[in-house]
């Protein structure tokens, strides 16, 4: 009796993955117009909408002739070739003609990143981790006017991280703003496991140097800790234990994202994030981050007229669904192939670690995809 249900057992277990896939094969498809746009697009990795594209493919929303969305060529942005060669296909072309018949067409946009590519890490002879000449990017004048008809329409918004940054002009970035009712306060942040600069030679060196400037040459930091970067290239640096309770920003959702959205009420963030604040009484902030530090830590911000506690995720449906995360939330290194997979986010469960903070994993399935999921599906049953 007990050897037929240890088979049983092991039949279950290994049968699985066949029932789950089977059970997303008979899962029904949904046809929808979606505009991704990602300016940053370095690799045929596509890490910037690879994840996107992973949770709409695995919620098996399509385009109209029934085929699945493509990694490689459906989207709007950045497009790397062969020896260096690249195209380009956005909206800054196009007249206003075109654009407005483009908002028709599209039924919701998706912004995965505007940051855009530079000399340094697009010519793999160069220097990927300073500063150099942007060769593409930022928000111009056809993004904002498509975003303002499709708002017009009352189609679905989501943008997220570095959407009103560098190097977007001040110009477009104030007609943006204006559009949103947000206003980017020129501060990003981002989480670093390691800051000794030997034992990280990934650490940005542009980072490292605009320190130096600052601060008579020295680099006292050996600790993880988080980087505040302004639009005015002044930096700030809080180092774990010297400045820093806990090392890397804390997301906390308020009862209404948590039941609304199913993410975590507390879940930590180890990445690129931004302070971004609202005009708009409509913005709803569902998340916010909370740097947790302590009293030197409270003097360094406070000097620097910085917060420890700002929004994180935006809701806006008064009058046309808008999302803004401040944070590059969706940039996750997913299985492309694990997609057909009905229910792997609950398998997925099991294998996470959520304070492994060089792991970004955890934030994606438990944050990341519930939020997405929920924001597109709720939009498309209206």
């Amino acid at each position: 009796m007990r050897k037929n249900l240890i088979n049983i057992a092991i039949f279950s277990f290994l049968s699985l993955p066949l029932v789950l896939w089977l059970l997303w094969i008979i899962k029904p498809q949904f046809k929808a117009n979606i505009l991704i746009m990602d300016k940053t697009v370095l690799t045929k990795e596509y890490l910037k909408h690879n994840a996107f594209n992973w949770i709409i493919s695995h919620n098996k929303y399509v385009k109209p002739d029934g085929l699945f969305y493509s990694l490689s060529n459906d989207y709007n942005g950045f497009f790397p070739l062969t020896n260096d060669t690249y195209k380009i296909k956005d909206f800054s072309k196009l007249t206003k003609k075109q654009i407005s018949i483009l908002s028709d067409f599209y039924d919701m946009a998706y912004y995965a990143d505007t940051y855009g590519v530079y000399t340094n890490e697009w010519y793999r002879d160069k220097n990927p981790v300073e500063y150099s000449e942007k060769i593409y990017g930022g928000l111009d004048e056809g993004d904002v006017y498509f975003l303002s008809k499709m708002k017009e329409k009352g189609k679905l918004i989501i943008a997220e991280f570095n959407f009103f940054a560098t190097p977007t002009t001040s110009l477009v970035r104030n007609e943006a703003e204006n559009l949103f009712g947000l206003k980017w306060s020129g501060w990003t942040g981002c989480y670093f496991a390691q800051l000794d600069t030997i034992n990280n030679p990934g650490l940005p060196k542009w980072i490292v140097r605009l320190y130096k400037e600052q601060h008579l040459n020295t680099w006292p930091f050996t600790k993880p800790g988080i980087v505040f970067i302004h639009s005015d290239e002044s930096i700030v640096i809080l180092e774990k234990d010297t400045d820093l309770k806990f090392e890397a920003p804390k997301v906390m959702t308020y009862n209404y994202g948590v039941n609304k959205f199913k993410i975590p009420k507390v879940i930590n963030y180890p990445y690129w994030f931004e302070i971004t604040e609202s005009s708009d009484i409509n913005n709803k902030v569902v998340s916010y981050y909370e740097i947790l530090t302590n009293n030197r830590g409270d003097s360094i911000l406070q000097h620097h007229n910085i917060p420890k506690v700002f929004p994180a995720t935006f809701e806006n449906t008064k009058s046309s669904p808008f999302y803004y995360f401040c944070g590059d939330f969706t940039n996750s290194r997913i299985d492309k192939t694990t997609y057909k997979v009905l229910g792997i986010n609950y398998l997925k469960m099991f294998g996470l670690n959520k304070n492994d903070l060089n792991d970004r994993s955890a934030f994606f399935w438990l944050y990341s995809l519930p939020i997405t999921t929920t924001i597109i599906d709720n939009y498309f049953k209206k």
